[in-house]
Formats: C-alpha cells, structure tokens, sequence
C-alpha cells in the first residue's frame, strides 16, 4: 500500500490515488507496528486482518499516537452524522456504477443495445438517483441518445464509435435543454437516416449525410453526422421501430418550452373587499343595487 492517511475518524489507506482500505477508530480491535518490516498490522472488531505495507518506520510513532487518541475519543455527532451520509451516497453511487456495468436501466425505455463505455457516460450524466426515462442507441456504432426530463444527450463514446466521432479512445458528448431545443428533424434515404437536435447553435442542414466528408478527416467534415455532436445515424428501420418514443419526446419539448401561467390569489380578504365596494358607493360611483350585486358575488365566492 502505497499511502496511508489518518483523519479524525478513520485510518485510510491508499492505492494509486485510490482507497482500497478504510476502518473507524472505533471499529478497531487492535494495531500492530512492525518497524522491521515498515507494516501496520490493523484488525477489526469483526476478526479482519489487514496488512498496511510499506510504511517508513519514521512514521510509525506519529501513526501510533493518532490511533490511540482517536480510539480513546468520541467523535462530534455532527461528524459521525456527515461520514454516514457521505457512506451511504459512496454506496448508492457504487450500485448505480455497478448497473451502468452491466447496462441494466430497469427505469428507462431502450432500443437498442447499449455498450458499457455508453452506459457509464449516461451515468455521468444523471443527477443522484435519476435516470433518463428513453435510450435509444444506433446499431451502426453512431451513439447514444438518452431522454431526461428536462433535457437530451447524445453520447459518442467506445472503440468504434469514438473513432468515428473524430475522438479514438476519448467520448463525445453534448447536452440539449428542452427549453433550447428549436426541434427535432429526422432525414433519411432509402436505407440510413440521421436524428438531429437542433437548437439555436446547431440549425440544420440538408448536407449531413454519410458521404459528404469522405475525403475529409472526422474532424475537419463539418457535416458528418458521425462527427456532429447533435446528429445521431439512425437506420430507417430503427426510427421507425421507436417513432412512439421520439413523439413523446417532441412533447415534452414542447410543455417545456410553454410559459407557465400563475394567477395570484387576492391578497385581501372579504371584509376589506366589502369595505372598497361600500366606499365605491359612498362616492357614487356604484348605485345601491350594483353594491348588492357585487357584494352578493364576493360573498358567494
């Protein structure tokens, strides 16, 4: 183990930047210093034994003192209360990695089938416990499109994919507001189609087809739909096959750009209301039977 790292709760032991061992002070049962072989000999409380190798000899008087102080001491609730959470979101977050591993979206509609590069992108993309209720993937290696509820993402990453997006080995990926989305335009031959997201930046063209940047390199084809990071290749078939999904998209592009509307309610109530009506009249400015009318109305509100 290449560092080691004692916080006021915990021992911490890293590898490559990256824990691979973590133990309360509290869940301590016993430590062991072994300066001959620069290890530290930790074992919990349940019986497990783990061995922290490679430790200067120099610091294990300083480690010795810390340990001892933080199994001696209690922890501030607040603490105890942070390091839980922050456990329990670690663990969440472990799940939901292990999910995108194994391309499992029990939540999403999905065409198509989805590679485990795509499927840890669209989890980069999520927010917390979301996920995006349409994924749809091009069997031609093109990308992904993944459906939130306020917003689109078109995700190229993976061997050939990447490849073809002008990025080998990196990903690709742009994210579209509903609220910036202008729409959504599909232009197919006889065979393959591409599925834009047009928006104020990316305003569509009748040039984005497959073969209008062939003496180009990915990059430098301005109208390769592989390469365009609002365009997704999509075959005919596939469009077709999920064109239910595609229209539900469209509508909620649409709701979302629909002004909301919000009447406030009256700020006074029905005395006050009342007391304007009978000073109206008291002016001369309603008659006694447009007072009754009126007050009638308030009252049967």
């Amino acid at each position: 183990m290449s560092e080691v790292a004692l916080t006021s709760l915990r021992v911490v032991g890293l590898q490559d930047r990256s824990i691979n061992f973590e133990l309360r002070y509290a869940d301590i049962a016993n430590v062991v210093f072994d300066p001959k072989k620069e290890t530290v000999e930790v074992t919990s409380r349940a019986g497990v034994r783990t061995v922290l190798k490679m430790v200067p000899r120099a610091d294990h008087d300083v480690m010795s003192r810390f340990v001892d102080e933080g199994r001696s001491s209690t922890p501030p609730e607040e603490l105890l209360q942070a390091a839980d959470a922050a456990a329990d979101e670690a663990a969440a977050s472990t799940a939901r990695l292990e999910a995108a591993k194994g391309a499992d979206w029990p939540n999403s509609i999905v065409r198509g089938k989805i590679g485990r590069k795509a499927s840890e992108a669209i989890l980069r993309q999520c927010h917390e416990d979301e996920q995006p209720w349409f994924i749809l993937t091009s069997s031609v290696g093109a990308g992904t499109l993944a459906a939130f509820d306020d917003r689109a993402v078109i995700i190229k990453t993976g061997a050939l994919t990447s490849f073809m997006a002008g990025s080998l080995g990196g990903e690709r990926s742009a994210t579209f507001h509903f609220t910036d989305i202008t729409g959504i335009e599909y232009n197919s031959g006889f065979v393959n189609g591409v599925l834009e997201v047009l928006t104020p930046s990316y305003s569509g063209t009748a040039n984005h087809d497959f073969w209008s940047g062939a003496g180009k390199s990915r990059n430098s084809a301005a109208s390769d739909p592989y390469t365009l990071s609002n365009a997704l290749p999509l075959g005919k078939s596939e469009y077709n096959a999920c064109l239910g999904e595609i229209n539900e998209l469209k509508a909620r592009i649409s709701r979302a750009k629909t002004p909301t509307v919000v009447v406030a309610p009256a700020t006074d109530g029905l005395a006050e209301q009342i007391q304007k009506l009978a000073d109206l009249r008291t002016a001369g400015v309603l008659s006694d039977d447009e007072f009754a009318s009126a007050k009638a109305r308030l009252i049967g509100q």
